[in-house]
């Protein structure tokens, strides 16, 4: 698939908040053709993720009810004229180069008096920056190298100056994410929940090893068409959803159907053994929704990715994004978990030991997650299409 001249991309960064519930999204620009994410400016960049968010795609198939957080640049405040973006949904981040002049503290009051909802990007404490600080709804703070005992204070300071809401992001562990709900921060961006927290020893729960034990049956390599439907025929739960999820794939060339067999007929069994692996993960309610979200993204994008180039059994790259999740899902090394489960060498090898097809296309997914794909933007469109796919998934 090659990008047409004027296709660009908006890659995405999720926003939790301290329940693990989405909170909204961080809108990234990506350029189509180009090698790198440079442009002429910060506000050509800033134009063309609004052109493509709001015009071209539709802000519901990025992010669906939550909000959209994009960054504007300085010019933006300077410029005279009305966004075009509706102020419920949409976050505006003030990036932490823009200088508190008059003219874009005007600029930003304005917006806010407009109902729109104000963030200070990567925010550093500095006097001069007060007047944002007082228009503030919510401020960013790029905790990485934060030592946990100065998370507190940092937050504080803030707090005891004006009623907003702290946005720690860059959270990659699990333990930071405590740390910096500990310290006061309402809201959390980065990838800690994708980052299992691995205590040797532990025993898996009931409800996972029920999982172990379909997802062992369901992926058998040797498993044939009319025992794959009596293994989804036992839990009444998961036939009526992959009937459900076969009605979103439904072409209109296709007649309607009502039973498994039907579904295993259209779709082929492949397919179907992909859908029910990922239904039957998404099961256990003490998983993070945004993992299931990530691990459905990757599948979807790898399937689609392998098909374009001809690679052989492109479901097989539908299972094996799905199972670069596992470790996340069931609190086990991915190498634990995978030992239960009778997958391809091919597929273990690539997740485990990062070779061949499965790994080469996980990396450029997880480049994407990741905002480090600017060697990778001829597969921008693969991977955004993924994600409107994930989004109508989510709402079926």
């Amino acid at each position: 698939m090659e990008a047409a001249q004027d296709d660009y991309f908006v890659g995405r960064q999720p926003i939790l908040d301290g329940n693990n519930h989405i909170y909204g999204y961080e809108l990234l620009f990506r350029g189509g053709l180009t090698t790198t994410a440079e442009f002429d400016s910060a506000s050509t960049a800033t134009a063309v993720v609004i052109r493509n968010a709001m015009m071209n795609v539709g802000l519901n198939e990025l992010v669906g009810n939550a909000k959209a957080f994009i960054n504007f640049p300085e010019a933006f405040f300077l410029e005279a004229q009305e966004p075009i973006f509706h102020h419920a949904q949409t976050v505006i981040e003030v990036l932490e180069d823009v200088r508190p002049t008059e003219a874009v503290i005007t600029s930003i009051q304005y917006l806010k008096e407009q109902g729109y909802t104000i963030a200070l990007d990567d925010f550093i404490f500095k006097n001069r920056f007060l007047p944002f600080i007082q228009m503030a709804d919510i401020i960013k703070f790029d905790v990485e190298h934060v030592s946990p005992e100065k998370l507190k204070p940092l937050f504080d300071k803030v707090k005891n100056i004006a009623k907003v809401i702290i946005l720690a992001e860059r959270v990659e562990t699990k333990e930071m994410f405590e740390h910096c709900k500990a310290a006061g921060a309402d809201l959390f961006q980065g990838y800690y929940f994708a980052k299992p927290e691995i205590v040797t020893g532990k025993q898996l729960g009931v409800g996972k090893v029920n999982l172990m034990q379909l997802l062992e049956k369901i992926v058998d390599s040797s498993l044939h068409l009319d025992d794959l439907e009596k293994v989804i025929e036992r839990d009444v739960g998961l036939s009526l959803k992959i009937l459900k999820m076969a009605g979103q794939y439904r072409t209109a060339k296709m007649p309607n159907f009502s039973t498994l067999k039907e579904v295993l007929s259209l779709f082929g069994m492949k397919r179907v053994q992909a859908w029910a692996t990922m239904i039957s993960l998404t099961a256990l309610d003490d998983v993070i929704p945004e993992v299931f979200n990530l691990a459905r993204l990757r599948a979807i994008f790898m399937r689609n990715v392998a098909q374009h180039e001809n690679l052989t059994n492109v479901d097989s790259f539908y299972l094996a994004g799905l199972f670069s999740m596992l470790d996340v899902i069931v609190g086990q090394t991915l190498e634990q978990a995978l030992s239960h489960i009778p997958i391809s060498d091919g597929i273990k090898e690539g997740l485990l030991n990062g070779t061949g097809e499965y790994a080469r296309l996980l990396t450029i997914a997880e480049s994407f997650e990741k905002k480090k794909a600017d060697e990778f933007q001829e597969y921008a469109l693969f991977y955004f299409n993924a994600l409107k796919e994930v989004n109508c998934l989510a709402k079926a």
